[in-house]
């Protein structure tokens, strides 16, 4: 099925551990059946890197025997003779990292491969919990911590609408009442000049609030190597654009990845019924899983609690390794 077999990088074969590369079809196939997947370990996500950023991109299916573990994208450049290979929330992981023993043996190799030499380096920001397993799972490749866990939420839309919405905190629920009642009117933007000027509002409020993220090139060029994956609407009252919203589908997971708004749109709660009618578009996609993008307690509390509102299951990653 796989279209390339790989060993450690050490050269000792690993019986237990086959490393494989995947054409695109077999990746996509693979990764829309993990379910919960992270964007930054999509297809289109590395194609995008690749592009504006001069990474090269390694894709690797890793296995035992025929049974997929785990999917990893990982992301490479050298600086003369420095080598450094970033891997961003992944692996996407086909078993229980913290419950099945092979996952041990699959952090070691991956470690091995990209640290196989004294100046190549490995910068790891693993698709594992805060958990004291995670954090052994990692330490035990000879890796330490030097950036805290990123945090963010899943919202499960294999949900009925009804259970959605009744998950919906009420403050959240009663805004939402509220722009349905003022007549905000959402729709997709479907034009390709309707989803530019989307991306150029997005990089403008990007820089106004200061926060990071990928900017409009990046989403654009991410959007140019999957067609399916950017979804924009807007909100209008009174025939005046008010507001809007950008997600990214991966697999059959999608990111929230930012909403703008002016004053009308604040007024009308335009930024509740956006997401909502973003919740309900992604289901008629068949899109299961809904990561927030991201929670920042601390620098964007309002958002924090924006998001919070819509009734997801909290998660925070173990943290970044080097």
């Amino acid at each position: 099925m796989l279209a390339e077999t790989r060993e450690p990088s050490d050269g000792t074969p690993d019986l237990s551990m086959t490393w494989r590369s995947a054409t695109r079809a077999q990746w996509e196939a693979l990764f829309r059946e993990a379910g919960k997947t992270s964007l930054e370990q999509s297809w289109a996500y590395g194609e995008a890197l690749a592009k504006l950023h001069g990474q090269r991109v390694e894709r690797h299916v890793i296995s035992e025997g025929d049974t997929p573990l785990a999917l990893l994208q990982a992301f490479r450049k050298r600086y003369w003779r420095i080598g450094v290979t970033r891997i961003l929330r992944g692996p996407i992981w086909r078993v229980d990292p913290l419950n099945d023993p092979r996952a041990a043996l699959l952090c070691r190799d991956i470690a091995r491969r990209y640290r196989s030499r004294p100046l190549d380096f490995l910068s790891w920001l693993p698709e594992l919990p805060q958990d004291p397993r995670s954090a052994a799972l990692i330490e035990a490749q000879g890796l330490r911590r030097v950036v805290t866990g990123y945090a963010s939420a899943w919202l499960d839309l294999r949900q009925n609408p009804e259970a959605l919405l009744a998950g919906l905190h009420g403050k959240w629920r009663g805004a939402l009442r509220k722009a349905e009642r003022e007549g905000t009117v959402v729709a997709r933007d479907l034009k390709k000049r309707q989803r530019q000027a989307a991306l150029l509002l997005y990089d403008s409020f990007r820089h106004k609030k200061r926060f990071v993220g990928p900017s409009g090139e990046f989403i654009a060029a991410l959007a140019a190597a999957d067609k399916d994956a950017l979804l924009t609407l807007s909100a209008r009252r009174d025939d005046k654009l008010v507001a809007g919203v950008v997600l990214l589908r991966h697999g059959a997971s999608a990111t929230y990845m930012a909403s703008w708004t002016g004053a009308a749109g604040r007024a009308g709660q335009a930024h509740n019924l956006l997401l909502w009618r973003a919740i309900e578009a992604l289901r008629q996609d068949g899109i299961q899983w809904l990561d927030l993008g991201g929670l920042n307690t601390e620098s964007q509390q309002g958002l924090a609690r924006f998001k919070l509102g819509l009734g997801g299951k909290v998660f925070t990653l173990t943290g970044s390794y080097l």
